[in-house]
């Protein structure tokens, strides 16, 4: 599933720009005034919250020293040339920080980038969080947190890419997330997550990657999602408790790369709309429900002889029977 996931994000590299403001990025010397204060006192108070860091990766972050205290310079930390001083972009990945996530992380006002993924914080995730209005990337994936999705980042109006994905997040997806028209990217796999999907999310029409997959929802999907999300490139909702038939409208997803829908209970014929996918690379149906007893229900292995770029068919686990055409 990895070297899949690589094969949709070069194709959707070539329709999709990587537009996270980095034009904007340089280091600066800090200004004297109350807004730059703030942002190193924000900081300052993330840095207390944090129990473990055993790479000493925030080890710069202090102000023992002249050099020190230029917090634009320290290790993670990138502020802006339009507005000295201010912390745009947020990077800790991957350096085995534990602890919380402080809710003065809220006063970073201009901050685009938080990436916080592939440690192990704990907690859940701050709900003020949701003021960072020029936010356009938010991963928080591969850690600890725990609670609900805060309703409030349905607030970003800005955002681009959500990924929450490994965690121990539970409850519902938040109907607020719809209101993020501009996300591309909503990763929310490998977690406790139950209910349905709101339906708002499923009529985000620039959203590209869906990944949904490892968690307790259960619905029928909407006979018309192939249309509702136009640009969808990649669709994983395995292991979780869907139901009904395999929607025919996604054989008009026309840029779908990958459809992952095993481990769980749909119903009736594979659809032969399938083969309308020209990119499809990866689908994925095994272990549901799925039938085929006669030529109609083996129609779909004809119809994706057209999908020149296929590579993973898995089918296993199902009530497939007869004479493979």
């Amino acid at each position: 599933m990895k070297a899949a996931m690589i094969v949709v994000e070069v194709v959707l590299a070539l329709l999709l720009s990587y537009g996270a403001g980095h034009a904007d990025c340089a280091t600066t010397t800090i200004p004297q005034n109350s807004n730059s204060t703030a942002d190193m006192l924000s900081l300052l108070d993330f840095r207390k919250t944090i129990s473990s860091d055993p790479g000493g990766f925030l080890t710069s972050w202090n102000t023992n020293n002249s050099s020190a205290a230029d917090y634009c310079g320290w290790n993670g930390v990138t502020c802006s040339r339009k507005h000295p001083g201010r912390v745009i972009e947020l990077n800790l990945s991957s350096q085995s920080l534990q602890g919380r996530i402080s809710s003065s992380l809220g006063n970073l006002t201009f901050l685009r980038i938080l990436d916080l993924s592939s440690n192990m914080l704990a907690g859940p995730i701050p709900p003020n969080i949701g003021s960072l209005f020029h936010l356009k990337i938010l991963y928080l994936d591969s850690n600890n947190f725990t609670g609900a999705i805060p309703s409030s980042l349905g607030n970003i109006s800005k955002l681009e890419q959500l990924v929450l994905q490994d965690n121990q997040l539970i409850g519902t997806i938040p109907q607020d997330l719809g209101n993020l028209s501009n996300v591309n990217r909503l990763l929310l796999a490998h977690n406790m997550l139950s209910g349905s999907i709101p339906t708002i999310i499923l009529n985000q029409r620039n959203l590209m990657i869906l990944d949904l997959g490892a968690n307790y929802l259960r619905m029928m999907l909407p006979s018309n999602i192939g249309h509702t999300l136009p640009q969808i490139g990649a669709l994983s909702l395995y292991n979780n408790m869907f139901y009904g038939p395999i929607p025919a409208s996604l054989g008009n997803a026309s840029i779908l790369v990958i459809l992952d829908l095993t481990a769980n209970s749909f119903t009736g014929h594979v659809p032969s709309s399938l083969g309308n996918l020209t990119y499809l690379y990866f689908l994925q149906l095994e272990q549901n429900n799925l039938e085929a007893n006669d030529n109609e229900g083996w129609e779909f292995i004809d119809a994706l002889g057209k999908c020149m770029y296929l590579q993973h068919l898995l089918l296993s686990s199902n009530q497939l029977q007869g004479a493979i055409p």
